[in-house]
């Protein structure tokens, strides 16, 4: 065990020293898949469409704070609607706007779970996103974890809103926009996996921070487990009373590997020597404390003893 604990060592300490180079490679591989997906899925107006136009959005996307990128996101979803279909790119656009001003920016760390929502879905761990909002974050959470869910599922509905035209009529755009807005929310109303989904995930947010943050060994570990396992059990009741469609396989493999993944990020975010746990009590002038104490394990690194050797003549 105790090499495990000091590869884990060698690795933070690699990602501290390389921090700066790891992140920025990071933010603008993470920026260009978006950008990159985003002109794929819509793909109407091929200019934006160039590879330069992605990699110098990637590039702002380095530089600018990680809020912004909703912006950039937003320029790139409203240009390539416009030329769809006026009335959706309004209406989208000014949807996701309100977003932004009413929460992104004034919960720009929180946010980031929603970005984390879509890409999680794409590359079918969605169950990743409540599990380490649950021991990670905590209750607050689940707003954005709401809308990047609600994102999701209305990004399919998307082609079906650009099929609504005003043929370039002004006085049409009323009565077009009106259609795009009732179709648009009638899907998302009526979406019973999103609904399925969004419940089931808010319990795991709920649950799994409720058990990490009791006074038990191993609280974090045990709470990731119960939160997969509710995960599995939600889906799945969900399925025989609302006659959702999903793959079972899909589902207990999804949640096995988003289960491990969250046990490795709490592995390397804080490890603890259970064993050495002690209960001390201490007062002050007001108040009477009893404290648990459980000491994390450190790895010293091996000192190297350098001897220069020199012959004589």
């Amino acid at each position: 065990m105790e090499q495990i604990y000091q590869l884990r060592e060698l690795i933070i300490v690699f990602y501290k020293k390389h921090e700066r180079i790891l992140l920025t490679l990071f933010k603008f591989s993470l920026a260009f898949f978006i950008f990159y997906r985003i002109n794929q899925f819509l793909n109407y107006f091929k200019t934006v469409n160039h590879i330069l136009v992605v990699i110098v959005l990637s590039i702002i996307s380095v530089i600018v704070p990680v809020q912004w990128w909703f912006l950039l996101i937003l320029l790139l979803i409203g240009t390539q609607m416009f030329f769809a279909s006026i009335e959706a790119a309004l209406l989208i656009v000014s949807v996701l706007l309100i977003i932004y001003m009413m929460y992104i920016r004034l919960f720009p760390d929180l946010s980031l779970i929603i970005l984390a929502v879509p890409l999680c879905f794409y590359f079918k761990i969605p169950y990743v996103v409540p599990l380490f909002a649950g021991v990670f974050i905590g209750i607050p959470s689940i707003i954005p974890m709401a809308i990047g869910v609600v994102i999701w599922y209305f990004s399919f509905e998307m082609p079906n809103l650009l099929e609504f035209q005003s043929g370039g009529d002004l006085l049409n755009i009323p009565e077009t926009l009106q259609k795009v807005y009732i179709t648009g929310i009638g899907s998302l109303t009526q979406n019973g996996h999103l609904i399925v989904t969004i419940i089931i995930f808010s319990l795991i947010i709920a649950v799994v921070y409720s058990i990490s943050r009791l006074d038990m060994d191993f609280a974090w570990y045990i709470s990731i487990a119960v939160g997969g396992s509710l995960n599995i059990v939600g889906f799945m009741m969900a399925m025989l009373v609302m006659n959702i469609k999903m793959s079972i396989i899909g589902l207990f493999l999804s949640t096995i590997i988003s289960v491990l993944l969250i046990m490795l990020c709490q592995f390397f975010y804080r490890v603890v020597d259970y064993s050495r746990s002690e209960k001390v009590q201490f007062e002050d002038e007001e108040n009477y404390y009893y404290v648990k104490v459980v000491p994390k394990i450190t790895i010293g690194r091996p000192k190297r003893d350098i001897r220069r050797i020199t012959h004589g003549k």
